[in-house]
């Protein structure tokens, strides 16, 4: 039986992605909390209980890969999920080393983070220190490949010099996960 996600903290600069996840998420019956920055989050986790927290990569004071520690240690039971509006693999192992669960990419709808989210609730939790496998290095690539193409108008050349690789690179991995 997947245990569902009853209350949730988005922190986010993007005033309008923030409120707009957070309706979306109280009609699905979660209570949602939000913050603008890191600071304000951790506020948040001092006077509240949450099954899962979801934070911005890219804030305006600071990114959030440097609060994912501190959000952990304040909510050690909760699934850490970090956003990005261009995911990479770096980034990616950047976040689970620090103590998130996944990384997602925006734009993203809230059926979705719900679904992963309660699909890491129910793995089993490591010992705090301990590397979990919480994370799919082929679907963060597949993410990652999907949002370069996205951001360039599907132009596979463009895609893989976002991604750093070459192109005949690209256009392998792309016959590999079609």
């Amino acid at each position: 039986m997947t245990r569902r996600i009853a209350s949730a903290l988005l922190v986010d600069d993007d005033d309008a992605f923030r409120t707009t996840l957070q309706g979306a998420l109280r009609r699905r019956g979660v209570r949602a909390h939000t913050a603008a920055t890191i600071a304000e989050g951790l506020v948040l986790l001092e006077d509240a209980v949450v099954d899962l927290v979801v934070v911005d990569y890219r804030l305006p004071t600071a990114d959030g890969l440097t609060a994912i520690g501190r959000y952990r240690r304040l909510a050690p039971e909760a699934v850490i999920v970090m956003l990005t509006g261009f995911g990479d693999i770096p980034l990616a192992v950047a976040a689970v080393k620090e103590g998130a669960d996944t990384l997602l990419t925006k734009p993203i709808d809230a059926d979705r983070l719900l679904r992963e989210a309660e699909a890491l609730r129910e793995r089993p939790r490591a010992a705090p220190g301990v590397p979990q496998n919480a994370y799919n290095l082929d679907e963060i690539e597949r993410e990652a490949i999907k949002a370069a193409l996205q951001s360039c108008g599907g132009v596979i050349a463009n895609a893989a010099k976002l991604l750093g690789i070459d192109r005949r690179t690209l256009q392998r991995k792309l016959k590999r996960i079609a």
